[in-house]
């Protein structure tokens, strides 16, 4: 093994390190144009091969904990409204009148304070982009907000690998998006707007432009999240209030901030950016550098743990 020695002021020090340390710290040799480098042997790539039956599986997870959760409520009182909601699953957690509370896979009541909304946006338009139940779009309304919902109406459409796609139309009916989001919208009496968009098309000539703009937990769930950031920076006149997944502990890089890659393979989530590759994917799609709200761990409502997120708010540059 390599020795290293040192000596100052009549000291001496000798270390001994492993080879392969030894060769990671060698200085590179000066830069030559032109010069041609290989790594012998080749390093050999770790990949998985993915089932996409196994890629389903969370659907129907997500609809046994609901129907699960639902039953332990017991009655409600309003045993219409109470059976459409056992009828489907649900993504959002959303109080309801007659002290009904839909069984969601996140509850994010309590995160509201410290969420990033402002206390009063009467006057305001607002679009909730990928609403699924409409939790955001309908606490913007409660502030007093003009709000539209964008989302798509069939999950196939959703940002499957397409191994995974095949295999979800091969199961014939599915549950429409859209069912959970006009059971709530009926009960709560609401005017939200839902509109059948992807975030990838929209348009400042179709949809106009809005005074804020919410997205939450969306761009994990896409293939080109920078691409809808662009759509949501051109109907975005005020600001925009993004929440999504991080990775807290993401080193820098070499080349600068790290996002991991996930595939879209399980829960349809392709990737974790870390704090400094979200906030420069904000900025590169036209907005100023963005405020952390929060950072905060949010775990569905029948597990223990989750990811980490971050609520950032960002103006157009």
């Amino acid at each position: 093994m390599p020795t290293r020695s040192m000596r100052w002021r009549g000291f001496s020090v000798s270390v001994t390190v492993p080879e392969r340390l030894a060769r990671a710290g060698r200085r590179p040799p000066p830069a030559q144009p032109g010069r041609l480098v290989f790594r012998d042997p080749p390093p050999v790539p770790e990949v998985k091969v993915r089932d996409p039956k196994r890629s389903l599986d969370f659907r129907t997870v997500a609809h046994e904990q609901g129907a699960q959760r639902m039953q332990l409520m017991g009655p409600t009182g309003e045993e219409g409204l109470s059976g459409r909601i056992r009828s489907q699953s649900w993504y959002h957690t959303i109080e309801l009148p007659g002290g009904i509370v839909t069984p969601g896979q996140f509850d994010h009541r309590t995160l509201l304070a410290r969420y990033g909304f402002p206390k009063d946006m009467r006057g305001l338009r607002a679009l909730d982009a990928a609403t699924f139940n409409g939790f955001w779009a309908f606490h913007m309304e409660a502030l007093g907000a003009e709000v539209t919902a964008i989302d798509l109406d069939d999950p196939a459409d959703w940002d499957f690998p397409e191994p995974v796609r095949r295999e979800l139309l091969k199961g014939g009916e599915r549950e429409p998006i859209a069912t959970g989001f006009e059971i709530a919208r009926e009960a709560l009496d609401s005017r939200v707007r839902r509109v059948s968009r992807s975030l990838y098309d929209l348009d400042p000539e179709v949809d106009g432009v809005f005074d804020l703009v919410h997205c939450g937990d969306v761009l994990l769930h896409l293939r080109e999240p920078l691409r809808a950031l662009e759509r949501l920076r051109a109907v975005t006149r005020g600001s925009l209030l993004l929440s999504d997944v991080i990775d807290v502990e993401a080193p820098a890089g070499g080349y600068g901030p790290t996002t991991q890659y996930l595939g879209g393979w399980n829960d349809v989530n392709w990737w974790v950016p870390s704090l400094d590759a979200l906030a420069q994917m904000v900025v590169d799609a036209g907005f100023e550098p963005p405020k952390v709200n929060a950072v905060y761990n949010l775990a569905k409502t029948y597990e223990s743990t989750g990811y980490w997120r971050a609520s950032l708010s960002a103006r157009p540059a």
